[in-house]
């Protein structure tokens, strides 16, 4: 699978800005051009990597941060960009009286080394070191982030977080004929049937030790074909009230009132928990039950079978990996044990949660698109959106170099 860092550098006429004492009359004419970063991901074979770029574009892609910049490459290598993003630039633009274009570059191994794969890290660094005067995709502000020769602009837009989970799975039906008990009622079935056991066998033992003292002939006669070691009385009768559990009946010798009272009690049971087991026990066996859904952390943190995934150049999964107690600490400790689940390139990270076997949290409008594209590409539904996480909503700015003239610009363009 080959991968390519797609780069729309902005660059910045500084002779255009106005002074701060013009703030209001916009940009007067200024030439922007916006920074916005993908990573085209070519669904292909090895061999492809080394293909011309036309070759490549017209091979299938997934852009890197949908739904708010797309760009896609026409037949006649042109480029078409679309997402929110150009609807905030074009509408800015306006707003400030300025115009803007795109420049186009594809960085080679050598930038790729130098500032790894996070398209995160590389806006950042472009625009700390001056290279580029701007980042036209919104980043959320932190002290790290303020503290690195950066301006943040006032926030372009808000919004909640979820996470993307795998809808539940059909728990395995081999043992669903032990679903209509929970388990503590069969435990004490279990024990029911050894207490009864015991019981009718000492109950005989006693009868018999009874029958040679006072020379019964019923001795003989209930006791002179079979052995009479408690060993013995209890297999018998454990043979019975396995009978009776299972609904195939059977018969035992009853002489003594006690004995009669301590069986007629067990077919009392029995009767009942047959009927209550037989009831139930063929819906367990043809409908369906789904393992339980996961809506929040906690839910993820319980799961066996759903892995989190977590990008850590994000402020969400920076505060995951950086949690020291709680359910967040519990998933960046899970995410640790197994370092593929951590990642810096999103394309990586979209197809490890196409597999269905991992949760992700990012904002919804990512969710509803990351859902909405697999259900059009396998053609049936197979994640969901959790409902908003617990967790503090996100601000995104554009990011400008430090002390520059366009920040008071653009935040008066916000706020008015």
């Amino acid at each position: 699978m080959s991968l390519h860092l797609l780069v729309i550098v902005m660059v910045l006429n500084s002779f255009y800005w106005p002074t701060l004492s013009n703030r209001n009359n916009g940009l007067n004419g200024a030439h922007l051009i916006f920074a916005v970063f993908h990573v085209l991901k070519a669904l292909a074979d090895d061999k492809f990597q080394t293909v011309s770029l036309h070759e490549y574009y017209s091979t299938f892609f997934n852009c890197k941060n949908p739904p708010f910049d797309v760009v896609i490459q026409k037949p006649n290598g042109s480029y078409s960009h679309f997402g929110t993003g150009p609807l905030w630039q074009s509408w800015l633009a306006k707003k400030l009286n300025f115009t803007y274009s795109y420049r186009y570059l594809i960085p080679n191994k050598t930038m790729i080394e130098k500032y790894g794969e996070s398209t995160i890290e590389l806006c950042l660094r472009l625009v700390a070191d001056n290279e580029v005067d701007a980042c036209g995709n919104g980043l959320i502000a932190t002290p790290e982030r303020k503290s690195a020769n950066l301006d943040f602009s006032y926030f372009i837009w808000t919004e909640l977080y979820s996470m993307i989970v795998p809808l539940p799975e059909e728990e395995p039906r081999l043992f669903a004929f032990v679903r209509p008990f929970q388990p503590t009622v069969w435990l004490l079935l279990f024990i029911t049937i050894i207490a009864v056991v015991l019981s009718m066998s000492l109950f005989s033992k006693c009868f018999l030790i009874s029958a040679k003292k006072n020379n019964s002939h019923q001795l003989d006669s209930k006791f002179s074909k079979q052995s009479t070691t408690l060993f013995n009385f209890a297999s018998s009768y454990l043979v019975y009230v396995i009978n009776i559990i299972t609904n195939q009946g059977g018969n035992t010798p009853v002489i003594r009132f006690s004995f009669r009272i301590l069986v007629g009690g067990w077919l009392l049971v029995a009767t009942v928990l047959v009927n209550s087991y037989s009831g139930t026990v063929v819906s367990y066996l043809t409908v369906p039950k789904m393992k339980p859904p996961i809506n929040t952390f906690e839910d993820l943190a319980n799961s066996k079978d759903v892995g989190i995934l977590i990008k850590e150049d994000l402020v969400i999964g920076i505060q995951i990996l950086a949690a020291q107690s709680g359910v967040l600490k519990t998933l960046a400790d899970q995410a640790r044990r197994n370092p593929d689940q951590i990642f810096k390139d999103q394309s990586k990270l979209d197809a490890r949660l196409a597999t269905g076997r991992y949760a992700y949290s990012f904002v919804q409008t990512y969710c509803k698109f990351f859902i909405a594209n697999q259900l059009k590409k396998d053609g049936i539904c197979r994640f969901k959106m959790t409902d908003p996480l617990s967790f503090e909503t996100g601000f995104w700015s554009i990011v400008f170099r430090k002390d520059n003239k366009i920040t008071a610009n653009i935040n008066d363009a916000y706020i008015h």
